[in-house]
């Protein structure tokens, strides 16, 4: 696993390698990673006569830096979806598809140590995008990333969880019900009304059925004009849950 770590200057941070043999910094160019291989961490230490150290890097920082393929699931959906998941470790979770791998990490991050993210991506490009992300993920290990389709023909996983990011999630509900434990939790991430409605048409005798949109405002940190930002993330996708009884 590579040595990922937060190189910190002046209180700006830049995710880095310490196992590459050159690292690239913005504003400082490119150099020999020996001499921060030789540094403690958290200490600090000169660096182009600027005060740096390095520090863990945390999930927020592998969300900064993944490399986008096909649109990420935000950060302001990933912690409602695990939040009405409730997965934690010891759990299965089910994952198609996998996209850019935003979620994947942050299910690999809840799994530790003892749970399990199964995730499906058909799409070689965006399989091979997911795994070179999970390589940022120190709890990568508790991903199997699957190079497949998930299907209704499927054979059936035994889980607790299930997260769909597909376009026709509809057509999964069936291999669901047969594949989750009493409790457990069918989750499916779409983006339009009408996905919303073909899924409801689907999920008779499901129970807890509810229908999230997540809104996030930032506001800006001047104390002498301390307002709301002018942008706000708005409308991303319609997150509908619903449990198996």
């Amino acid at each position: 696993m590579a040595d990922w770590c937060l190189l910190v200057i002046d209180n700006t941070s830049h995710l880095v390698n310490l196992d590459s043999n050159t690292i690239e910094i913005k504003n400082f160019g490119n150099f020999p990673s020996e001499f921060l291989k030789k540094q403690k961490k958290n200490v600090y230490f000169n660096f182009f006569e600027k005060e740096a150290k390095l520090i863990p890097h945390s999930l927020s920082d592998i969300q900064k830096n993944l490399v986008r393929g096909p649109q990420i699931i935000s950060s302001k959906d990933i912690a409602w979806i695990i939040h009405n998941l409730d997965f934690k470790s010891g759990d299965t979770i089910i994952e198609a598809g996998g996209g850019s791998g935003a979620l994947t990490t942050a299910l690999a991050q809840a799994a530790y140590p003892e749970g399990k993210v199964i995730t499906f991506e058909k799409s070689e490009k965006h399989h091979d995008i997911v795994k070179r992300n999970l390589q940022l993920s120190p709890f990568s290990d508790q991903v199997d990333l699957r190079n497949e389709e998930l299907n209704e023909d499927s054979p059936r996983i035994e889980c607790n969880s299930i997260v769909l990011d597909l376009p026709e999630p509809h057509k999964l509900v069936n291999w669901a019900k047969e594949s989750l434990v009493l409790g457990g939790k069918l989750l499916c991430y779409i983006p339009t009304t009408n996905q919303v409605e073909n899924l409801l048409s689907s999920l008779n005798g499901w129970a807890e059925i509810e229908i999230s949109e997540i809104m996030h405002r930032t506001w800006q940190s001047k104390s002498e004009a301390l307002r709301p930002n002018t942008n706000i993330l708005g409308h991303t996708g319609f997150i509908l849950s619903a449990r198996l009884f």
